[in-house]
């Protein structure tokens, strides 16, 4: 089956589809235009939380990670184009299939329509909201050109590259490697990885660092 936003409506009951899962080729894009994330509703999971990101070079990647199946969280990512349709969004991914958006007036928010581009006759939230910097708290480390940061709240880790960040950690004194508590100003997203096709969840610095070697996580 392919797991685009479109599924979304399928764990939610809403449309019914078959196929296979597969995982689209890593576009060659620049990242990042614009980012929006959510939780869409799911039938058989605890929710689907959703990354968009809208390329100006007219390409999107999209990540979904089903929460809580029998299975565990179970993620996936689907690369693509978008054009405008009127006030919609078209997304059409590797496979020709279509979905869509409607964004809000100031672009801030999106909501995903249904197969046919019409609203979804629903109480269910659909709707996607810009991703917006905020301090995220965790630790830090940086070895051998490769730098992650490890969320306190949630234990999930992400790529974390910069050149400002390596230097605050760098700052610290502490060996390659070692993990150091840290809160930085930013956001996250997702980003292609070193396999072709694949995705990283990524955090993307954009203001303040803090490094503080004496304190941790727990």
């Amino acid at each position: 089956m392919k797991k685009s936003l479109l599924l979304a409506l399928m764990a939610a009951g809403v449309v019914t589809l078959a196929g296979c899962q597969t995982i689209a080729k890593q576009p060659n894009v620049t990242y990042i235009d614009r980012a929006y994330t959510g939780t869409l509703p799911c039938a058989d999971c605890s929710g689907i939380e959703a990354t968009l990101l809208v390329n100006q070079d007219g390409t999107y990647v999209e990540q979904l990670v089903y929460l809580d199946t029998r299975d565990g969280n179970q993620t996936f990512y689907e690369t693509g184009s978008w054009a405008k349709d009127g006030e919609k969004l078209r997304m059409t991914n590797a496979n020709g299939e279509r979905s869509y958006f409607l964004p809000s007036a100031d672009d801030k928010s999106m909501i995903l329509l249904d197969q046919e581009g019409n609203k979804i006759e629903s109480q269910l939230n659909y709707t996607l909201n810009q991703v917006t910097s905020t301090k995220k708290v965790g630790e830090y480390r940086y070895l051998a050109d490769a730098a992650t940061f490890t969320e306190c709240k949630t234990g999930r880790t992400y790529s974390a590259s910069g050149l400002e960040l390596e230097k605050g950690y760098s700052a610290t004194g502490v060996t390659g490697g070692t993990p150091v508590y840290a809160e930085i100003e930013g956001y996250y997203t997702i980003r292609p990885s070193m396999e072709d096709g694949q995705f990283d969840p990524a955090l993307v610095q954009t203001g303040q660092i803090m490094f503080d070697k004496s304190s941790s996580c727990k």
